[in-house]
């Protein structure tokens, strides 16, 4: 059975979620505080954590606790999914640039978030098959996307990309040659999606050059937007 870690400060908040996720039959542990998060993730072994942003008296207690999972043997791989405000454009950015793969907006439908969970999980059950598993691709010069688990590779070797880097990655290798705005690269929330793509941008550049050094496949028109040039 999937297992899901809620880590949210409020009661009523936390009781919500977890009913919600237990209609999906999935098992779900709930956790109030960063310090009880901490430990208890790390024994109970979940699939995925659902983390709130500000946890008690901890504005950033929910980037606090990401940053110990990621350091942790354990946890590092953890899918994790932010739950913030919309008025939290900031913490967003944050959470995303320290490694989350997703954020949902408390503000949404909770049947946005499922749905935002079962990708994240569709994407964790596929990497997890044997290479030799068929499953649909398309290529774009090196860059191989794997739509199904959200995935990608450069020359044959996997890049390590969130969620959110793959639709950007995506939308713009699907578009190859053609400049793409800002606004055309949203994730989800435009608001949002306006103020993270350069920041997605920039890390899924280092991304790819750890792999190759001489990529230049994203290229940038100032003021205007981004474009994939096919090698």
């Amino acid at each position: 059975m999937t297992h899901i870690a809620i880590v949210e400060d409020d009661p009523t908040l936390a009781s919500n979620y977890a009913d919600l996720l237990s209609r999906e039959k999935w098992e779900v542990t709930s956790f109030s505080s960063r310090e009880d998060a901490s430990i208890g993730i790390v024994s109970c072994h979940p699939d995925l954590a659902l983390i709130d942003v500000g946890l008690g008296a901890e504005e950033d207690g929910g980037f606090l606790l990401c940053r110990e999972l990621r350091m942790i043997p354990e946890t590092k791989t953890l899918p994790i999914i932010f739950l913030t405000s919309r008025s939290e454009q900031m913490d967003r950015i944050q959470g995303l640039n320290l490694g989350a793969d997703d954020y949902c907006s408390k503000d949404q439908s909770m049947d946005v978030t499922v749905a935002v969970i079962k990708a994240l999980l569709r994407r964790v059950d596929f990497s997890k098959l044997p290479d030799s598993n068929p499953r649909e691709s398309k290529k774009v010069g090196s860059l191989t996307l794997f739509p199904d688990d959200m995935r990608a590779s450069w020359k044959n070797i996997q890049v390590d990309i969130t969620v959110g880097e793959y639709d950007i990655l995506a939308k713009l290798a699907r578009h190859a040659g053609m400049l793409r705005t800002h606004d055309q690269l949203t994730i989800r929330d435009s608001v949002v999606s306006k103020n993270t793509v350069t920041s997605n941008i920039k890390r899924l550049r280092q991304k790819f050059e750890k792999i190759d050094p001489n990529f230049k496949a994203i290229q940038t028109e100032h003021g205007r937007g981004y474009s994939w040039k096919k090698d």
